[in-house]
């Protein structure tokens, strides 16, 4: 009865496993609609300020747009890179994917620049423990984050950031994060933060002087609201990479544990197979025997 036995103890133990991966599943759904909503909000504030930022243009097409935070250094001699990712596990290869981009934005980032000097941020646990196996040096990180991203220490890190690149400290700030479609799609992607595209802005500036409506009174000058905005916008930037980055680790647990549940499933199917064909065949074995005997006692 071994067989029957390790068979038995297989299907205890995976129905245990099945256990714990559904109500991951179910905290991972909840969690996710919090985070979708948070999202979702974060890009209509996203999609406001840009309105105010076309008003801004248009009512001042002839001002001086220009800004610390716009001008590029002459040479990029320093980057730094804000890495944004996972604080835990069972969430498929949402951190793996992270770890891989960011590899290759090291090597892009050597060759675009010889003699460059990269500083790293980390946001999550699961990236400071990936640059610490692999002997990479990070200038600072936030590994006990808050488990709603609206919390995280997005002024701190912008601050710091816009400090060291209007000091000269930084030449380049770039952001790397996974940006979230749905729960079944996420995106490793990079943005660079500083210096802003001014290109951008220029193109802006042209569009809004085609449909300029005099409409907005800006107070107390559009140069001066500009100057207050601009800052603002980095900020807006990080924080939906933030909440970006979070959501698409809930919905990639979520998957992922919604896989391992239906994979635990499937195992049990057969595994109950073949315990049930194992305890058949013992059971007709015995059966043979009980009759093979008496067949020989009634000789």
């Amino acid at each position: 009865m071994a067989g029957l036995k390790e068979i038995k103890r297989r299907l205890t133990s995976v129905r245990n496993t099945r256990k714990i991966t559904y109500a991951m599943k179910l905290v991972s759904t909840a969690k996710l609609r919090k985070a979708q909503d948070a999202v979702t909000k974060a890009r209509e504030y996203t999609s406001a300020m840009r309105e105010v930022i076309v008003d801004l243009l248009s009512e001042g097409t002839t001002a001086d747009f220009s800004h610390p935070l716009i001008r590029g250094h002459t040479q990029v001699k320093k980057v730094r890179i804000l890495v944004v990712g996972g604080s835990r596990g069972l969430c498929g290869g949402y951190n793996t994917n992270i770890h891989r981009r960011l590899e290759t934005l090291l090597r892009e980032k050597a060759e675009q620049y010889p003699h460059v000097t990269i500083d790293l941020v980390l946001l999550g646990r699961k990236p400071a423990e990936y640059c610490r196996r692999r002997g990479k040096s990070c200038l600072k990180s936030y590994e006990q984050l808050p488990d709603d991203a609206n919390k995280w220490p997005v002024e701190e890190v912008c601050k710091e950031i816009e400090h060291a690149f209007v000091a000269g400290d930084v030449d380049e700030v770039v952001i790397l994060y996974t940006r979230f479609k749905s729960a079944i799609s996420q995106t490793v992607i990079t943005e660079k933060l500083l210096p802003m595209d001014g290109a951008a802005i220029a193109s802006d500036v042209e569009k809004a002087s085609l449909h300029a409506l005099g409409v907005t009174l800006f107070e107390p000058s559009v140069a001066a609201v500009w100057n207050a905005l601009v800052p603002r916008i980095l900020h807006t930037r990080v924080r939906q990479a933030f909440l970006d980055a979070k959501a698409s680790e809930t919905g990639a647990r979520m998957t992922a544990m919604d896989s391992a549940t239906k994979n635990s499933g499937e195992l049990i199917q057969k595994l109950q197979l073949s315990y049930n064909k194992l305890r058949q065949g013992r059971i007709t074995a015995e059966l043979l025997d009980i009759v093979g005997g008496a067949e020989a006692l009634s000789k």
